[in-house]
């Protein structure tokens, strides 16, 4: 198995058309920014887009809300190999903890009528300079590089979340183009509504930049997802499990 397929998966250009938030799914930058960073995000236009009315048509054809769909996920917490669990770039999270997260998360996502199912919480040991990178400026470079080849991840899903001790400025960030998300031990804002956050890029969200209380909005602990964008992620969490993104 590859595992590094399964963690790269090149998603379809999502515009909405006369929508106030955007949903765009294929990006240009390194990391989607999460709650409270400065970390700038460009978004690029691409060679094929989905009109919302498709959306909604292909989203009522085959998934209708009333229909949950099931995605698997892994936690992971993250330790440095070098000193585990002593070292500063080793997670102080517990396994327990992280059950909490998914178990919140879930409820967040409920409005979508999205699951996590099943949910596994690993600990894995990365190399020092794969956190280091990570703490220091966001950059996964020698994450995506090494992963499989001097370090593996157990069990990846659907989903695959890493909770590290830092990332930065930010809370937490979600690679472009791929189905990971990093969260970091003391975020700004509820454990459960980053983490939900960073699932909403993966899932083809762009920032809300204009109400505070939903999920997509930047630095607050808002959880509200419109009906466009319950729409998108659940049409985007459906190509996943098909293979198709």
């Amino acid at each position: 198995m590859d595992r590094r397929a399964l963690l790269l998966g090149p998603l379809p250009a999502v515009v909405l058309a006369g929508c106030g938030t955007a949903a765009v799914a294929n990006q240009t930058t390194n990391a989607s920014s999460a709650d409270g960073t400065s970390t700038d995000e460009s978004q690029s236009s691409a060679e094929t887009t989905t009109t919302l009315e498709e959306l909604a048509t292909a989203d009522d054809q085959a998934n209708s809300l009333d229909e949950p769909i099931a995605m698997s996920m892994t936690l992971y917490l993250v330790e440095d190999a070098l000193d585990p669990p002593d070292s500063p770039l080793s997670s102080q999270r517990t396994p327990e903890g992280l059950s909490i997260i998914a178990e919140d998360m879930g409820e967040v996502w409920s409005q979508a009528n999205i699951v996590f199912d099943p949910v596994t919480i690993e600990t894995v040991q990365l190399p020092r300079d794969v956190l280091e990178a990570i703490a220091l400026g966001l950059d996964t470079g020698p994450f995506f590089d090494q992963v499989g080849n001097t370090f593996d991840l157990p069990n990846p899903s659907a989903l695959n979340g890493l909770y590290v001790r830092a990332a930065g400025r930010a809370n937490g960030f979600a690679p472009s183009g791929s189905r990971v998300f990093f969260v970091i031990d003391e975020p700004s804002v509820h454990d459960e509504r980053v983490s939900s956050h960073e699932v909403g890029h993966i899932l083809g969200l762009h920032h809300d930049l204009e109400d505070p209380g939903t999920l997509m909005f930047s630095g607050t602990n808002g959880t509200v997802l419109s009906g466009i964008e319950r729409t998108v992620a659940r049409y985007t969490a459906g190509g996943v499990l098909n293979g198709a993104r």
